[in-house]
């Protein structure tokens, strides 16, 4: 036993040596090896890829590893240590087989495969320069090298250039790694999905993003489209406003727009199921119902009330004409003088009879309210005898008018004219402190005149002529408000002509023209026992003609306020 343990040491002693001397003789045939192909493939010129010309190069700046550490690697990586060769010359046989396997010797999978070697410089020049290979051997290697690489050698080289270049960046004690074919396309997937996990928050985080600017996206479409829709829908709200106004005009302009005619039906049958407007009770007529001081006629016609004034009248501070018609509506002369009206834009007041009124001439009342004109009342029956015959006669009349204004137009009555005048007929009568009384007390108010177109009494004037007596008494009037009279019945031609040039000659002295409204100071006749010259009863009865002349009176008469 003691003598196999004394020779352990001097076997492995010489095992040593013997693999350090073939280490170097097989380190000189790798050079010659390589000097050999480079010539080979300096002769023939094959397309050499990049990693078949970088297979032995590494960097300047990697170190360079001693005799003995690669010795020790060789050693502890190979199961059977090959033996080194005693002979120094070696056939040109051998010599290409130990060549083969030291450029295969790579792709022995080793669990630390040592990395390939380069010469330094100096010893790369030097050694050739001191031995040649022989001419014979070369031509032998050059018949045995294959210029062309196969595809796996290919990928082989490629693949240990990868780790030449990983080898310079890692750390001097780490290990080197050694790849193979099967493992790289079996690890292929598994980096792959290693990857893939790696960026799934990423992923998910995008494509989060991409769905919210999708659905801003979506916003912006739906909230561009809703504009587009609202625009729309206000345009037709604009043109069908444009065209009922176009079509909404007067009877003489263009027939009314069905609508606005199915509105108008409406509401005459709305009033008509309301009943008469003078049957419909007031807050006036709640506060007197229980009064037993008034007449009986007081508590009748509980609707029969106008609307009461904010303030008392007051004389105007400069000189104002209210242009006033009386016995209308006709269909001859007063579509005539609203014309001459709308044309001046003037306003003016209708006294009408109401008795009149038929199909023909109701458009004509609506359009004297629908024009800005004011209504008033001039009678019912424009009869003497049966109108101012008591005080109940007189406001059956005025309720009998008030009730057909309302029911034609909705409209609701403010003031009225006696037929006569307040000191005419109704002077006489026996009754007219009565009827002032109560309709004063149910808030009428009954308007006079302080000038005169003379259109009335029966002179044959000529327009002309009528228009300066009706501004000549205007302009005589110690009054500021100035209450002009004229016709507007049939048979009046003449005071259409004249309206257009009074009108026009008021304007050139800078007299106003106003509507009669609740706020009008009122002119009022004097009472007295003498009735106006004009005045004839029983000439009125005996013609129709002469009861339209009934109105006129003395306007040279004294006024009271």
């Amino acid at each position: 036993m003691d003598h196999e343990f004394d020779r352990k040491p001097d076997d492995s002693q010489d095992k040593h040596e013997q693999a350090k001397t073939s280490f170097e003789d097989l380190q000189k045939l790798m050079e010659q090896f390589k000097i050999t192909a480079d010539e080979a493939k300096a002769e023939q010129k094959p397309k050499a890829t990049e990693p078949a010309q970088d297979e032995g190069e590494q960097p300047q700046d990697e170190p360079v590893l001693s005799v003995d550490e690669l010795i020790e690697r060789a050693v502890s990586s190979e199961e059977q240590p090959a033996e080194a060769p005693e002979e120094t010359e070696e056939s040109p046989e051998q010599t290409t087989k130990a060549s083969e396997n030291a450029v295969t010797a790579p792709e022995a999978p080793t669990e630390e495969p040592a990395a390939p070697v380069k010469p330094k410089k100096e010893e790369t020049k030097k050694k050739p320069a001191k031995k040649k290979p022989a001419p014979r051997k070369q031509v032998i290697r050059k018949k045995e090298m294959k210029p062309e690489l196969t595809q796996e050698e290919l990928e082989q080289q490629e693949r240990e250039a990868i780790l030449e270049g990983s080898a310079k960046r890692r750390h001097p004690d780490q290990p080197t790694a050694t790849v193979s074919l099967n493992q790289t396309k079996k690890s292929a997937p598994a980096k792959k999905s290693a990857a893939a996990q790696k960026t799934t928050p990423h992923n998910k985080k995008h494509k989060k993003n991409s769905k919210a600017a999708m659905a801003r996206r979506r916003k912006k479409r739906l909230m561009r489209l809703g504009t587009v829709v609202v625009l729309l829908l206000v345009a037709v709200v604009l043109v069908v406003s444009a065209v009922k106004a176009l079509t909404n005009r007067s009877p003489k302009e263009d027939a009314a727009a069905g609508s606005a005619v199915l509105t108008e039906e409406q509401n005459l049958e709305q009033r008509k199921k309301e009943g008469p407007a003078s049957q419909q009770e007031t807050k006036q007529y709640l506060a007197i119902k229980d009064d037993d001081s008034l007449p009986s006629y007081a508590k009748e016609y509980p609707g029969l009330y106008a609307k009461a004034l904010d303030e008392p009248n007051t004389l105007s501070d400069e000189k104002v004409c209210y242009l006033t018609f009386d016995d209308g509506p006709s269909t001859s002369n007063t579509p005539g003088i609203l014309d001459t009206l709308k044309k001046e834009n003037v306003k003016a007041t209708f006294f009408v009879v109401t008795s009149e009124i038929d199909e023909e001439t109701a458009p004509i009342l609506q359009r004297i309210v629908d024009e800005g004109h004011t209504l008033c009342i001039h009678a019912n029956e424009h009869k003497y005898g049966d109108l101012y015959a008591s005080t109940e006669a007189y406001l059956e009349d005025f309720a009998n008018a008030y009730d057909k204004i309302y029911e034609l137009t909705g409209y609701r009555v403010q003031g009225f004219r006696f037929p006569g005048g307040s000191n005419g007929q109704v002077n006489s009568s026996g009754c007219y402190d009565d009827i002032v009384t109560e309709m004063t007390r149910r808030g009428f108010e009954y308007y006079d005149w302080n000038a005169y177109a003379h259109d009335a009494e029966g002179g044959n004037y000529s327009a002309e002529e009528m228009a300066d007596m009706a501004v000549h008494e205007v302009d005589i009037s110690s009054r500021n408000d100035v209450i002009l009279l004229m016709h507007d019945t049939y048979g009046k031609d003449k005071t259409v002509s004249a309206l257009e040039q009074i009108i026009s000659q008021l304007k050139e002295e800078g007299i106003k023209m106003l509507p009669i409204t609740n706020s009008t100071r009122p002119v009022h006749f004097e009472v007295s026992d003498a009735t106006p010259q004009e005045y004839d009863e029983n000439a009125e009865e005996e013609s129709d003609s002469a009861e339209e002349d009934s109105d006129s009176s003395d306007s040279d008469g004294e006024e009271t306020e």
